[in-house]
């Protein structure tokens, strides 16, 4: 077998891969990333990802983390410009300890406004950290040109302007808006049946209230070749040359990888 997918009766996919590893892998992807924010006001997506690990409304920040750590498992998240997605690498006999962990903190997220104040000083620092690193610094310039004026352009980080005015009512806005059930899948691979795997999945996210707002998503625009140089004070030139490709939707892409893969190695 393959793979099995099963929707709840809210939206939430179920996407399940047997394996006969030991080890499990699952995670939950939500269709909200960096590009649904508003205009101006980066780094919101991106937020709130790192504020589901601050307390929820059964579980504070040390709980959270404990909850998988003191059974030797992994628990992280990251954010792209497209989707968020929290994961976890864990024994297999911890399928439902891990699945309860993910919905608590991804449903059920308290967003304190002590724990907001703290982090929005590490998401700072970070943001200062890559500031000082040319190649990645680079990168967000190139694509800032690439996309201007769409929300793909932003800085997936935000700005410490743009970090600092952020209020609860706005995380609370965004998931209300973009964290549809229908745009949810929880993927995992495990040595398991797949009829424990749609039990646990019914009894933690088919819980949840279905929620389908409509979400306006606009398509850059096609943007004229421009050109930009920055002067720093540092050793290295960094430099890069690009412009928009197909559609992920379109076949010509197979033929660009190739490109790729022949002018700049596997990529």
């Amino acid at each position: 077998m393959d793979h099995e997918i099963f929707t709840l009766n809210n939206g939430i996919r179920i996407l399940f891969k047997p394996s006969l590893s030991p080890i499990s892998h699952c995670c939950l992807i939500i269709n909200a990333g960096a590009r649904d924010e508003k205009p101006g006001e980066p780094g919101l997506a991106h937020f709130i990802e790192h504020l589901l690990f601050k307390g929820t409304i059964k579980r504070n920040t040390n709980q959270i983390l404990n909850r998988l750590e003191v059974v030797g498992a992994d628990l992280n998240a990251y954010t792209t410009k497209e989707y968020t997605c929290l994961h976890a690498s864990f024994l297999n006999e911890y399928l439902e300890r891990s699945i309860d962990l993910l919905q608590d903190i991804t449903f059920f997220s308290a967003f304190h406004e002590n724990e907001m104040e703290k982090e929005k000083g590490v998401i700072i620092d970070e943001i200062l950290s890559y500031e000082d690193q040319p190649e990645e610094a680079i990168a967000d310039e190139f694509e800032n040109i690439l996309f201007e004026g769409h929300t793909l352009g932003e800085n997936i980080l935000g700005t410490k302007e743009s970090v600092q005015k952020i209020k609860r009512e706005d995380l609370l806005g965004f998931i209300d808006l973009t964290y549809n059930t229908s745009e949810i899948v929880f993927a995992i691979s495990g040595n398991y049946t797949s009829a424990k795997v749609l039990k646990l999945s019914e009894k933690y996210l088919g819980i949840i209230s279905a929620n389908n707002n409509h979400k306006n998503r606009i398509a850059p625009a096609k943007n004229t070749a421009k050109e930009i140089e920055v002067i720093k004070p540092i050793n290295q030139t960094h430099c890069i040359i690009g412009g928009q490709a197909y559609s992920f939707y379109d076949d010509k892409k197979y033929g660009l990888l190739l490109l790729n893969n022949l002018l700049g190695g596997n990529g």
